[in-house]
């Protein structure tokens, strides 16, 4: 059996977050390496966080992209990718909470305390949903 292959013990609800997730991974991968888009990943990389943020910024963007079209594509590497877009929610956390103690804007997403405050429980459904996907 394929990793491409239909998962038959996967539910209607564990494929349309498989397929959120992965829709959302993909999209957002694809930004990090949008030249117009990059100055804003990068200013919110904690400066804690080894390597140049520009190097991050292109890391995490080929994880998002990677886990994204296993989401898609691959329904037998559920587990494996849920897990995975699982702990990159929890990695890239500290860059929204940099960014919301340091006041970073991002003009016409995040420009506000306010907006940037909400971002920060969204990771919450975000993982949970990321181990529904992974759960047998």
């Amino acid at each position: 059996m394929s990793i491409f292959s239909f998962d038959p013990s996967e539910t209607r609800g564990q494929k349309a977050a498989r397929l959120a997730l992965g829709t959302g991974l993909t999209l957002m991968g694809g930004l990090h390496f949008k030249p117009s888009s990059v100055p804003s990943f990068a200013s919110i990389v904690p400066p804690w966080v080894p390597g140049t943020s520009e190097q991050v910024v292109y890391a995490s963007g080929v994880a998002e992209l990677g886990l994204g079209l296993a989401l898609l594509t691959a329904p037998q590497a559920r587990r494996a990718s849920g897990l995975g877009a699982a702990a990159l929610f929890t990695a890239v956390f500290p860059a929204n909470v940099y960014q919301y103690t340091h006041r970073i804007d991002i003009p016409g997403v995040f420009d506000s305390d306010a907006k940037r405050l909400r971002r920060l429980p969204l990771q919450i459904p975000m993982i949970a949903a990321a181990l529904y996907v992974a759960k047998r």
